[in-house]
C-alpha cells in the first residue's frame, strides 16, 4: 500500500504512471490533454460561418486558449459521458461524473496542450476509463466564431462549461487519458475480453503494448541479436494458442455440450465459480436501472426479483435493460436481444443519456467531440431583449 503525504490528493494505490485511487476507490487521472493549439474542422451550423465544401476550418491561438480567463473557465467543471447537454445547476447532479482541476499549460513537447487532472467519482464512469471504453476527453465550451471569409475563422473569448469522455475527440488521440502501463492482471483481462468479443484488433494492439525484455545471466556482454522476422512471428502464434486454449477453458459450455458436473460442495460451474447471471444484485443499483429504464422507456414495468428472497439476479437485470432498449426504439446499438455484457451495459448508459439530452434543450456551444445544438442568448443579450420589451409596453 502506498501513502502520499502532502500531495493535494490522498491516494493509496497507483495504477500507473498517471492513473491513482483514493481509499474510497475514486480515480485521480493526471496530465490529461484537454485541448490544444491548431486548427479544427466544423459544420456551419455549428459556427454560424458560411462553409467550404460543407465544413468550416476554426484556428484556436495560444493567445486565446493559455489567457488566464480561458484556463480558469475549465477549473472544477464537471466530466460528463458525451456532450448530451451543457452542464448547469439543473442537471449537474444527473451527468456529472467527476470534475476537472488543476488547469495550465503543458511544457516542452507539450507547451501547445492545455493540460489537467481529472477527478472521477461516478462508478459508471470510473469503469469505462479503467476499461478503455472512453478514454478521449473532449471540451465543451462557449466561444465568438469571428469569419476570417474563405470557410475559414477564429475562436475568441472561450468559456469552459464540462469536459466529456467520447469515443473519438476532434483533437484526435492526444486528447486523451493516459496510463502508461498495463498491470498484468489487466493486460490479461483486456487480452480474454478482446477474444472473446471477437476484436482482432484490439487484441493485436494489446499484444503490441507488451515490451519484451531480454534476460541474461548478469545483464553482460554482448547483447542478443535480434530474432528473425520467422522467429517473431513463431513466438507469436505460440503465444496466441496459449492464450486461446486458456481463455475457451474459461468459456460456458455451447449449447451442444454438457454442462459440467458441480463439485459437491461448490457453487455454479466447474473450479467453484458462480455463474455471473445468478449474481444477486444491489438494491440500490437495481433501484438505479429501473430509474434509468423508466427514463428510456416511461411505464415500464418492474417485475419480480427472481433470487434468493426476492432479489433481482445479473441475469434479471440484463433482461430488463434490453427489455427497456427495446421498448425505447433506439436502434442505435443494433439488435438489443443480442447485447450482453459490457456492451449491454454501454449501450444501455449511452440510450439513457441520449435520451436525456432529447428531453432537455442544450445550449449551443462548442464540443471538440461533436456536433452542438443551437446557442442560448447570452445573460446580456437576455437582459436588452427583455428591457426592449418592457419600454414597449
Amino acid at each position: 500500500m502506498r501513502f502520499k503525504d502532502g500531495a493535494e490528493f490522498y491516494t493509496v494505490e497507483q495504477l500507473s504512471p498517471r492513473r491513482e485511487k483514493t481509499p474510497e476507490g475514486f480515480l485521480l487521472c493526471k496530465d490529461v490533454p484537454i485541448s490544444r493549439v491548431g486548427e479544427f474542422d466544423y459544420t456551419p451550423l455549428e459556427t454560424g460561418i458560411a462553409g467550404k465544401g460543407g465544413k468550416v476550418v476554426m484556428s484556436r491561438s495560444e493567445a486565446e486558449l493559455f489567457k488566464p480567463e480561458t484556463m480558469a473557465s475549465f477549473e472544477g467543471k464537471p466530466v460528463v459521458i458525451g456532450h448530451g447537454q451543457f452542464a448547469d445547476p439543473d442537471n449537474w447532479r444527473k451527468i456529472s461524473i467527476g470534475h476537472v482541476q488543476n488547469v495550465r499549460r503543458g511544457e516542452g513537447d507539450q507547451s501547445s496542450l492545455l493540460l489537467a487532472d481529472l477527478f472521477l467519482q461516478d462508478a459508471e464512469g470510473i469503469r469505462l476509463v479503467e476499461e478503455g471504453l472512453l478514454t478521449e476527453v473532449s471540451c465543451g465550451y462557449d466561444a465568438k466564431s469571428i469569419d476570417d471569409g474563405n470557410g475559414r475563422g477564429h475562436q475568441e473569448g472561450i468559456v469552459g462549461n464540462h469536459l466529456a469522455l467520447v469515443e473519438k475527440a476532434r483533437c484526435g488521440e492526444i486528447c486523451k487519458i493516459g496510463d502508461g502501463f498495463m498491470k498484468p492482471k489487466s493486460w490479461k483481462n483486456a487480452l480474454r475480453r478482446f477474444f472473446k468479443d471477437g476484436d482482432e484488433e484490439g487484441f493485436n494492439e494489446c499484444l503490441d503494448s507488451v515490451e519484451a525484455n531480454p534476460v541474461g545471466d548478469d545483464g553482460q556482454g554482448e547483447p542478443a541479436p535480434a530474432p528473425t522476422a520467422e522467429e517473431r512471428l513463431d513466438a507469436i502464434e505460440k503465444s496466441v494458442a496459449a492464450l486461446t486454449e486458456k481463455v475457451t477453458a474459461m468459456e460456458k459450455p455451447t449449447a451442444d455440450e454438457e454442462p459440467p458436473e458441480p463439485q459437491e460442495g461448490a457453487e455454479g460451474n466447474e473450479g467453484g465459480e458462480a455463474d455471473p447471471d445468478a449474481e444477486i444484485v444491489a438494491d440500490e443499483e437495481v433501484e438505479q436501472v429501473m430509474a434509468d429504464a423508466d427514463e428510456l422507456a416511461p411505464g415500464i414495468a418492474k417485475p419480480q426479483g427472481d433470487g434468493e428472497g426476492g432479489k433481482f439476479t445479473r441475469g434479471l437485470v440484463g433482461r430488463i435493460k434490453r427489455n427497456a432498449l427495446k421498448l425505447s426504439g433506439n436502434k442505435t446499438f443494433g439488435d438489443s436481444a443480442t447485447l450482453d455484457g459490457q456492451a449491454l451495459d454501454v449501450a444501455f448508459k449511452a440510450a439513457v443519456l441520449l435520451a436525456r439530452s432529447k428531453n432537455n434543450p442544450t445550449a449551443r456551444g462548442f464540443g471538440d467531440g461533436g456536433q452542438q445544438t443551437p446557442a442560448r442568448p447570452s445573460n446580456s443579450e437576455l437582459t436588452t431583449k427583455y428591457k426592449t420589451f418592457w419600454e414597449g409596453k
